[in-house]
């Protein structure tokens, strides 16, 4: 992973060199010599390095580049990093005010260079208002936009990792939820039968005229029905959530379709309900006690 930054900042730094060496053969910059190209590329290779820790240095020495070849800061040997590093700067600089104090600082070393060379500083100072406006600051705002939309996109992308992660959460929340609810439920018409059983095998047990072997595995049946109950009970208390309080209202059963099921089950059980009484609610008080 380390060797992709470090072959970056190669193919980089030769981009770059490509118009420092070039520019002076073909006659586009005052003819430099060997020693001075030589000392323009180290420059280049230094600031190449510190573009991504320190992109504001790197700059400055692309600017001390272009003042030192053109006291208008315009040159084609130099131009094209100058351009390269501010946008750089704008990408990587997390703060504005640096780099604005160092395009003011290019602009006066630029004035105080053009004013010692003796020539007529005001087409000089144009050209150099011009190259530090279109070569630095703009590509520098380019940077600052690149680098605030790919945040922004980040922040995004964070955003909706975040929400579908809620999302997860929250219907795992609500399976788990119906899961109980069903549990619950089924405790409690599972219980309600269990009951039926063990009290008809209570009734079994005291029957006149039953053998004692019968009323033994009449014992042994209410006995089974009661640990059985227990153990739902136990069960469905796992499934709950540890502040949910333990429900006190039946399954959604009226009165008569509770009835119904007991006379069903053998029980000598009637129910006659009375025209001007209403009937019970199953989650009112009466309610509860007859279904237990």
């Amino acid at each position: 992973m380390r060797a992709r930054p470090i072959a970056r900042g190669i193919l980089l730094w030769a981009l770059l060199a490509v118009p420092a060496v070039t520019a002076d053969r073909l006659g586009l910059n005052e003819p430099r010599s060997v020693w001075q190209q030589l000392a323009g590329l180290g420059v280049l290779a230094a600031a190449v390095v510190l573009a991504r820790r320190c992109p504001l240095t790197a700059f400055a020495l692309a600017a001390g580049l272009g003042l030192a070849a053109a006291p208008a800061l315009f040159s084609v040997s130099y131009g094209p990093a100058l351009g390269v590093l501010a946008l750089l700067l704008g990408l990587r600089a997390p703060r504005a005010r640096p780099a604005v104090a160092a395009f003011a600082a290019v602009g006066v070393a630029g004035t105080a260079r053009i004013a010692l060379t003796g020539a007529d500083p005001a087409p000089e100072w144009l050209v150099m208002t011009g190259t530090l406006l279109f070569g630095c600051v703009f590509p520098w705002l380019g940077g600052r936009y690149w680098r605030q939309s790919r945040a922004l996109a980040e922040a995004g992308w964070l955003r909706a990792a975040r929400l579908e992660d809620e999302q997860r959460h929250a219907e795992e929340r609500a399976r788990l939820r119906e899961r109980a609810r069903i549990a619950q439920d089924m405790h409690d018409s599972l219980g309600h039968e269990l009951s039926l059983i063990a009290l008809r095998a209570g009734a079994l047990q005291v029957a006149p005229g039953l053998a004692a072997e019968h009323r033994a595995a009449a014992a042994d049946l209410r006995a089974a029905a009661a640990d059985a109950t227990d153990r739902l009970h136990r069960i469905i208390g796992v499934l709950r959530e540890a502040d949910e309080p333990a429900p006190l209202t039946p399954a959604g059963e009226s009165v008569a379709d509770l009835v119904a099921r007991a006379a069903e089950s053998g029980l000598p059980v009637r129910w006659e309900p009375s025209d001007t009484a209403p009937a019970p609610d199953p989650a009112g008080v009466d309610g509860r006690l007859l279904h237990r």
